[in-house]
């Protein structure tokens, strides 16, 4: 495995995505050994039986740099392995280049739209990542693009992600759909007693994850509804100013970033887990953890999150604050089936049992 980060170094979900491939890919028969390269660190350890060789730090400020950073300490290393998978976008171009070099077979795994440009995803870029689009991404980033090509095959965590790859110059034939996989680890305590309907939303306070949308659509509901945002960000001051001048300030609470240890108890408070995305995000791992805790989940309907939906009443137009609140009414109802149904689903369809399978077929027909 090559990645960027390996936890408990992490900035986000992917990092603990990549740690439960590495232990859960060991669960399988098939496989005699994982060993990660991660470069945030130079020490060497062994977790749950995975070998990590931290290569060092390298700066992830400018991706081109960092890739041939990463080339120079990678070099001669792949070649006693039977497969590279790379996570984590960032190093993908550096392992298709390696692993044709040195014949070893490899997997890349699409969890976001690092090498495109904003467009494709309906977002926009400002500042130093304008200036990027506009200079890197047709010259050095192009190049970019080229080396990740050389990889073998690719797993997207969705089909909306698929989709978009494909539409943007990939072989559809080397892309298979492969979802993440739930934490079989992931505990969620007893919930405490709250007056009203608790509202859960965890993940970054970025423009892209269309909590402002959230608030307002706070701002729609009666006032027995209660928001918790649990999470960090650039949007964070403009998000508490947006619920004052909402006048729900003092029914949202924003509880920053808090440890993954600590997650659970706050999926045990809520009544509601709300996605409310404006981009076409790859696949949510907050969803996922939602579901496990028995909760039902509003979700817009963009990207891969609503393919994991199975009341499709609860999903909404993205950036519609209306539609939003109208399909948080709608649990109301029958909120504990809800529920239910959500926990079974990512038990059946996305523990580690089913999705790892999936991930070793992939590896043996690339061997074969």
């Amino acid at each position: 495995m090559v990645t960027p980060r390996y936890p408990p170094v992490s900035s986000g979900g992917g990092e603990q995505s990549t740690k439960l491939l590495s232990t859960q890919l060991l669960t399988q028969e098939r496989i005699d050994s994982v060993t990660v390269f991660a470069f945030d660190g130079t020490e060497t350890t062994v977790q749950n039986d995975v070998t990590v060789q931290r290569l060092g730090r390298v700066s992830p400020f400018v991706t081109e740099l960092q890739n041939l950073s990463v080339a120079r300490k990678l070099r001669g290393r792949l070649a006693e392995f039977d497969v590279i998978h790379a996570y984590n976008m960032e190093l993908h171009p550096v392992v298709g280049y390696l692993s044709t070099r040195e014949g070893v077979p490899s997997v890349g795994t699409l969890n976001s739209y690092q090498f495109f440009p904003s467009s494709v995803t309906n977002t926009s870029a400002d500042g130093l990542e304008w200036l990027y689009e506009r200079i890197g991404l047709p010259t050095t980033g192009h190049l970019m693009r080229l080396s990740m090509m050389q990889m073998d095959a690719f797993i997207a965590l969705s089909e909306a992600i698929r989709n978009i790859y494909t539409n943007n110059g990939f072989d559809a034939d080397r892309i298979e759909h492969i979802p993440n996989m739930i934490d079989p680890d992931f505990s969620v305590p007893e919930g405490g007693v709250a007056e009203g309907i608790q509202l859960l939303y965890v993940g970054s306070l970025t423009e892209n994850k269309g909590v402002r949308y959230l608030i307002e659509a706070v701002s729609l509901l009666s006032d027995q509804y209660r928001l918790r945002i649990v999470g960090d960000g650039d949007r964070m001051d403009d998000l508490r100013a947006l619920a004052e001048r909402c006048g729900v300030a003092d029914r949202t609470t924003f509880s920053g970033q808090i440890p993954y240890e600590q997650v659970g108890q706050a999926y045990a408070d809520a009544d509601v887990f709300v996605h409310p995305g404006i981009w076409p995000e790859p696949l949510n791992r907050t969803m996922f953890e939602a579901m496990q805790a028995g909760l039902p989940v509003v979700c817009t309907d963009i990207g891969g999150p609503p393919e994991v939906i199975q009341d499709k009443e609860l999903l909404c137009t993205p950036g519609d604050p209306e539609a939003l609140a109208a399909a948080i009414k709608r649990v109301e109802k029958n909120s504990a089936d809800i529920g239910e149904r959500n926990k079974k689903q990512v038990f059946d369809n996305y523990a580690p049992s089913v999705v790892a399978p999936q991930i070793v077929d992939l590896y043996e027909q690339l061997l074969a």
